[in-house]
This record gives structure tokens, sequence and C-alpha cells, in this order.
């Protein structure tokens, strides 16, 4: 492995990229989840309520069950990845740099900053078919898409960035974070 740093503006990419909320780390376990009633009355609450659905669905999975988003931004490729438990440290992995850091931002990931979105009222959504559009200055624009109930990719509006999720930590990812961690 590298021991090169990544330069801040290739952090800050990605990180604008995906959408930063500016949450604090410890919201994630008091976050608490956006109520979906499921008293719909007309077809298009129906359908917003599965989509609500949807996003509450990831975001429980990748409470539980931690993530990995495969990431193409600006040419690099990065691999996201958190594993649930104990203090929130997620791995970014940079496949072009061969480098990892630590990230303490839960919002770097997709389907957080899409339950976010969800809470803010100026938050924009588009629905599509197995696809919902989330745009908000605070947060950023991008599509995900859906099935079978959960966010499985997603986009970013202008293109800047796709990604592929998985409902798993990458636990090779990880050891390279603890090792880096560990030699320093």
């Amino acid at each position: 492995m590298k021991k090169s740093l990544i330069p801040l503006a290739l952090v800050a990419g990605f990180s604008l990229a995906v959408g930063l909320a500016g949450c604090a780390p410890a919201e994630v376990a008091s976050s608490t989840a956006p109520e979906v009633t499921a008293s719909a009355t007309t077809p298009e609450t129906a359908v917003e309520a599965n989509v609500l659905d949807a996003v509450e669905a990831s975001y429980q999975l990748w409470l539980s069950q931690g993530m990995t988003e495969e990431v193409t931004s600006s040419g690099d490729r990065y691999i996201l990845t958190y594993q649930p438990g104990g203090d929130f440290v997620a791995a970014l992995y940079n496949l072009e740099l061969e480098d990892v850091i630590p990230i303490e931002q839960p919002e770097l990931f997709t389907v957080y900053s899409a339950w976010m979105m969800l809470k803010d009222d100026a938050t924009v959504i588009v629905e599509g078919d197995n696809q919902l559009t989330l745009t908000n200055e605070g947060y950023g624009d991008f599509t995900v898409f859906i099935e079978n109930g959960i966010i499985i990719s997603g986009e970013a509006v202008n293109g800047s960035w796709t990604g592929v999720f998985r409902y798993e930590p990458d636990l090779p990812t990880l050891g390279i974070l603890e090792q880096s961690l560990n030699a320093e």
C-alpha cells in the first residue's frame, strides 16, 4: 500500500458528490426514523409511502448490517464501507491510489443522505419507475434506484458519480484501514 495522502480536493470532491448533510456522527445511533403512515388515500400518496418505505428499509439495513458502496467519482474508483458496532468509523479506499482513510461522516453514504433528505421539508422528491430523485441545496442532487424494496444503486444528477450498494461491510477494506491506523 502506498503511504501517499489522498489530496484534500479528492476527498472534498467525493464528499460533495455524495452530498454532505453536516450531521454529527453521534446522530447515527440516536436518530429516529421518519414516520410513514399506512393510511394512504390516493394513488400518489400510496406510491410516496412505498418510496419512503424503501428508503427507511435501506437505512435500517445500513444501521444493522453495515454497507459497502462501490463508487466511481471524477474518474477514480472508491470503496466506502462501514461495519456497525462501536463508534462510527467507515473506510474510504481509493483504488487508484491504493490508499485508505477513516471517515467519520455517515452522510457520505447515499442511503444515509437519502434518509436525512426525506426528513427535510426543503427536499424536492421526483418519483420514477423504481427510482427516486432527491434534490436539496444542503445535501446535493442524486437519484437512487430501488429493487425489492431497497436502494441498490445511485448516481449524481450531474453525472459526477455513480455507485452500487451492498448491505454488508467490505471486511478486506476495513482490514486495510485497521492496519493503516495501527501503523501510525
